[in-house]
């Protein structure tokens, strides 16, 4: 319902837009026209598009400033682009092709092995719709980076620039160089390669960049947050079932989930999905059960499970006594009925990975495996215990790996900064890759038109004609390519949305 609101205002700002764009052209034609010259602003349908001259005199400033140093990099960058075009174009044949995890056959789907292949990315689809703002930031960053690069390398080779501007499609922000194409067609080959090859070497390079900032961050922010410790719960949702007086709330500080410690992001979620994988068992001593034990006659549910508990008494489960082999035996019975928040305060730690208990015996809970029991801990603040699936706090819970070292921080500056260069890392790379690919309306048309002119291939096909032709039909398969990938990204996203 977001995403129809949000396109909804766009539509209703362009109708805006164009309603008095024709209106200023009709009722104040001359003065309007001269604003529109001087800004170098023009709205068309689901377009707007600003354009101007005032930045050729920087970037002619940068590029000469250190010209050796540039035209070793935009020459180490025709040889990365022409190693990267084969692979990016076999990447695109094997994802065009590649059958789903729905249409692999058993032996396929038995043997484990996942292709590397690529993925279209969508806002609301496989990416967090309320993070579309880091999308198009990133998105600009990378578009300006790529469009500098081109200028850059231009004007090292005495081509002009005619202008550099920025228009925004629909809602998706793009750069572009202007360029004088007879001057830049007339250049020689190796040197036309480099302006061609500029902008993708320069996405490559900000993903190298970026991402080392990336990793960084961490580092960089360790003065003001603590890191590698624990995490901060920093949202969460109305409709949680964790939301309560005996459950999480904002600010929490999480250190671990039963026996798995939770100290970044990634360990919160690979913890998450420990306690699906492998069911917690408790180490109690033989007093405790016996003195504790509130068990009825054994029955068994529909799923299989046994029951030793009464129906009313929601606080407890029917647990299971896991004999080790090794261990004396015990007068302890199978199946006993116990509170799971009493098991948990007096149990002496962890049995699920190995049944036996230096203190105690090991017992497990019976319940499905649809739910687990997790033990949240946290600073300052009694344990979270609930009983329930992990996807709960993956779609509920929001937490941050920055805990600040002092109430006047929170963590959401270093969290917009992390997700702002993890997104401009991916977009750069798959922008690099995009644009490699022999296909209309990218570099990779141009770059295999050029590589077409190189004098090994003028004289096996000396007919200007042929080599044309070449080029077209190599771009035109790739195309191709991409067209299939689209259609099938968009099949499978309604045949998602249908089933």
């Amino acid at each position: 319902m977001d995403m129809l609101i949000i396109l909804g205002v766009v539509v209703l700002i362009y109708g805006l837009l164009l309603f008095f764009d024709n209106f200023f052209k009709s009722c104040m034609h001359y003065p309007y026209e001269v604003f529109l010259r001087k800004t170098g602003l023009s709205v068309k349908l689901f377009r707007l598009q600003w354009h101007t001259t005032a930045l050729n005199r920087s970037i002619v400033k940068w590029s000469t400033a250190y010209p050796k140093l540039l035209d070793l990099n935009f020459s180490l960058g025709v040889y990365v682009s022409i190693l990267l075009m084969p692979v990016a174009s076999c990447l695109l044949i094997a994802t065009a092709f590649h059958t789903n995890a729905a249409g692999k056959t058993s032996a396929e789907a038995g043997s484990g092995k996942q292709a590397v292949s690529l993925e279209l990315l969508f806002p609301g689809v496989n990416l967090p719709f309320n993070e579309i703002g880091y999308y198009l930031a990133a998105l600009a960053i990378n578009s300006i980076v790529h469009e500098l690069g081109h200028g850059l390398a231009a004007v090292l080779e005495d081509v002009p620039i005619k202008g550099f501007g920025f228009h925004v499609m629909f809602i998706v922000p793009l750069a572009y160089t202007q360029l004088d194409s007879d001057q830049l067609n007339a250049v020689k080959m190796w040197n036309r390669l480099k302006v061609l090859c500029a902008g993708i070497w320069h996405n490559l390079l900000l993903a190298g960049f970026t991402y080392l900032l990336f990793v960084a961050t961490p580092v960089m922010l360790s003065g003001l947050y603590r890191v590698n410790e624990s995490v901060m719960v920093t949202d969460i949702s109305n409709n949680s079932p964790l939301l309560g007086s005996k459950g999480l709330e904002e600010g929490d500080i999480i250190t671990s989930i039963n026996s798995c410690e939770v100290r970044s992001e990634s360990l919160w979620y690979g913890c998450l999905l420990e306690t699906l994988q492998s069911q917690p068992s408790y180490c109690i001593s033989p007093d405790f059960v016996h003195l504790n034990d509130e068990s009825v006659p054994i029955s068994h549910k529909n799923d299989g499970l046994i029951e030793c508990c009464n129906a009313e008494n929601k606080a407890a489960s029917c647990f299971e006594y896991i004999v080790d082999v090794n261990e004396e035996d015990v007068a302890l019975p199978q199946h006993m009925c116990l509170s799971i928040r009493k098991v948990i305060e007096n149990s002496f730690g962890y049995c699920q990975h190995k049944p036996t208990c230096s203190e105690g015996h090991c017992f497990k809970p019976m319940i499905n495996n649809f739910t687990t029991i997790m033990q949240i801990r946290r600073e300052a603040k009694p344990d979270v215990i609930y009983i329930g699936h992990p996807a709960d706090l993956t779609r509920t819970v929001r937490i941050s790996q920055f805990v600040p070292k002092t109430s006047f921080f929170r963590p959401g500056l270093a969290d917009f900064l992390q997700l702002l260069l993890k997104y401009v890392v991916v977009f750069s790379i798959g922008l690099a890759i995009i644009n490699v690919l022999p296909c209309f309306g990218v570099d990779g048309q141009h770059i295999v038109s050029t590589l077409l002119s190189n004098g090994a291939v003028v004289s096996r096909v000396p007919h200007k004609s042929k080599r044309e032709m070449i080029a077209l039909c190599i771009n035109i398969v790739g195309t191709l390519l991409v067209f299939i990938l689209v259609t099938k990204v968009f099949w499978q996203m309604i045949f998602s949305a249908l089933w």
